[in-house]
Formats: C-alpha cells, structure tokens, sequence
C-alpha cells in the first residue's frame, strides 16, 4: 500500500515497470528482447548481448526511422500500415481505416488512441471531419 501512495504521488516508479523499461532499452540499442522466466519463486531475467556482433550495437538517437524498435514492437500489423500511410503524408479517416482494413469503427478508435498515445499521430478537426495526420516531431 505504501508503494502505490508512493508510485501515485510520482515519488517513485510503480512495481514491474523495470521490466518494459530493460526491454525497450535493449530493442532500441539493437539487441534481443531480454528473456524473463520464473524459476522456484524467483524471476530469472537473461539479458542477451551482441555475441561478439558489436556494430549491431547503436544508440537510439542513431536507430533512425519513425519509430523507436521498442515502439514499433508494440505496434500492431495494422498500426504499422496506417502508421506507413500517415508518414507517408497522408491523412487518414476512421472511415477509411474502416474500409481499407475491414475493421469496425471501434477498432479504428483504439488504434487512433494507441498511435497517439505514442506520440505518433495527431487529431485534426471533431466530429464528423476528424481526420489525422503524422505527429510533427519537435
């Protein structure tokens, strides 16, 4: 209970977010996913290195592209392609997605929400004409 007052007030990280934290620094520095078993009670965490391949090696400003490796492993198959069409310059409609990807309008929701969430797409307009767009990286 002390640890969620904590992690609420911002006084410290909540518990287990270690985890995706070591994850996405190891995708984003161009190695494996660090493998987490559990082991008699215990997490057993093995972190994979280059195996001798230093110049897979790289710094995220380095990595290049739209996204982040660790970004885009959370991405759906189909976030990927509307996020493509977004770099692309193109905007996109919930309408659109709908009819490309043959999803419900829901799907198209949560997939907007995620891609702005991440930081990678931007709403323009309400209702009826909202549309959206790459977001402009500053």
């Amino acid at each position: 209970m002390i640890a969620q007052t904590l992690a609420t007030l911002s006084l410290m990280e909540q518990r287990g977010t270690g985890f995706a934290r070591m994850r996405d620094a190891m995708l984003d520095h161009g190695l494996k996913e660090p493998e987490i078993t559990q082991q008699d009670g215990f997490f057993v965490v093995t972190l994979p290195g280059p195996a001798g391949d230093y110049e897979r090696i790289r710094t995220p400003e380095n990595a290049g592209g739209l996204v982040t490796p660790a970004i885009e492993a959370v991405l759906t198959a189909r976030q990927k392609k509307m996020l493509t069409l977004l770099a692309a310059g193109e905007e996109l409609t919930s309408r659109r997605c709908e009819m490309e990807f043959g999803v419900s309008r829901p799907i198209t929701a949560r997939d907007f929400s995620e891609l702005m969430r991440l930081g990678l797409a931007e709403r323009i307009g309400s209702g009826r004409s909202t549309r959206y767009r790459a977001a402009i990286v500053k």
